[in-house]
């Protein structure tokens, strides 16, 4: 008795671990048909001036510095820049309080980096991905969007701007291999939230 109950534990777990990578494998497969290098952006629909470019946060160091990864996302989001230089930049992440301002050090990353001020959009309640997504929809009143995140972060986000009626694509960017399996192993649970 013991061991068949044993056994039915199992299978379910085994079931329930199918179904969360089943979960995961569609969000990441779904995504790669609308993951773009800049050339693609180039010649896409999503080309026109009018399309903003997104950069989700990541994390700052004393309120005065991006992270690793915000970094990777803000550089990318330079080049993007640099593609398009009437493009405006929406800048979406946490703004806590007057010790924690993401979008503030994500501006003058940009700033410092030649891309002027005033293409530089803050959305202050960017506390996450949907969040960023949602208000880009429903309060900044954008149809579609090229996001800048990384490749592993990146699928996710496509996959709520797709849930959000946001016609989206995605530009990976840089990422440190030193930390790519932690936060990939993150966004297994990340995913199956949202």
């Amino acid at each position: 008795m013991i061991l068949s109950i044993f056994k039915a534990i199992l299978g379910l777990a085994s079931l329930g671990l199918l179904l969360i990578l089943a979960i995961n494998l569609w969000v990441i497969v779904s995504a790669q048909f609308q993951t773009k290098m800049p050339q693609q952006i180039q010649d896409s629909d999503l080309a026109g001036d009018q399309v903003p470019i997104l950069v989700l946060g990541a994390g700052i160091i004393d309120n005065k510095e991006p992270s690793k990864v915000l970094a990777g996302r803000l550089n990318s989001a330079l080049a993007l820049a640099q593609t398009f230089p009437n493009k405006a930049l929406i800048m979406s992440g946490d703004h806590t309080n007057q010790y924690y301002n993401e979008v503030a050090v994500m501006k003058d990353y940009l700033v410092q980096h030649g891309v002027a001020s005033e293409r530089i959009y803050l959305d202050h309640a960017g506390y996450s991905t949907y969040d960023s997504l949602y208000r880009l929809k429903h309060v900044l009143g954008q149809n579609r969007v090229i996001i800048v995140t990384q490749g592993y972060h990146l699928s996710r986000a496509l996959m709520l701007a797709r849930g959000l009626g946001l016609q989206a694509v995605g530009l990976a960017a840089e990422e440190a291999a030193s930390t790519r399996f932690k936060r990939e192993f993150r966004e297994i649970g990340a995913r199956l939230k949202d």
